[in-house]
């Protein structure tokens, strides 16, 4: 069985229509495959992550060459190699939505919490919208975590609803 071969892709500058289609056309020209990617745009900032894939050589062109698509597009690109996986813990999938008025903090609270209790947040969302009628800015969060299979989930359960009296926010857990 061939070992795949990865790199790790980021982009940050100003957003501009047709980037992606720049990003993805260098990738496919070096021989090179998104496995994975997230993008957004925020406040006229474009944000690109991918997780590639190809040969070895074909790889290390396209990172010795990052600078081309920085010249093409006006972003900031990174390459980098990502690091040895580590041995699969034994963990269950669980989604975290958390949703109050926006206040400082609510991310920190809760990343520390799961910290604590060694769960790890696979990936997570966030955004602030206008509440209708009232127009009250609101904050809702979407984490996508890894509970440890050793863990009780009592313990999890208890703690975000002690948060959720703390700092007002709703707090839901559920197995995915």
């Amino acid at each position: 069985m061939q070992e795949t071969n990865r790199l790790i892709l980021v982009t940050v500058g100003p957003d501009k229509v047709g980037l992606v289609e720049h990003i993805s056309r260098f990738i496919v020209q070096h021989g090179c495959n998104i496995e994975d990617s997230k993008m957004a745009v925020f406040v006229g900032e474009f944000a690109f992550i991918a997780l590639l894939s190809g040969g070895k050589q074909d790889l290390a062109a396209l990172g010795k060459q990052s600078h081309e698509l920085a010249d093409q597009t006006g972003l900031n690109v990174w390459v980098k190699q990502p690091t040895a996986k580590q041995p699969a813990r034994q963990t269950l999938p669980y989604r975290l939505t958390a949703s109050c008025m926006d206040h400082p903090g609510v991310v920190h609270r809760i990343s520390t919490a799961l910290s604590r209790l060694k769960i790890n947040i696979e990936s997570m969302e966030t955004e602030t919208y206008a509440a209708p009628i009232s127009g009250t800015p609101i904050f809702r969060m979407q984490a996508e975590i890894s509970v440890p299979s050793d863990l009780n989930i009592n313990q999890l359960r208890s703690l975000l609803q002690e948060m959720e009296k703390q700092e007002n926010v709703d707090i839901e857990l559920t197995l995915t």
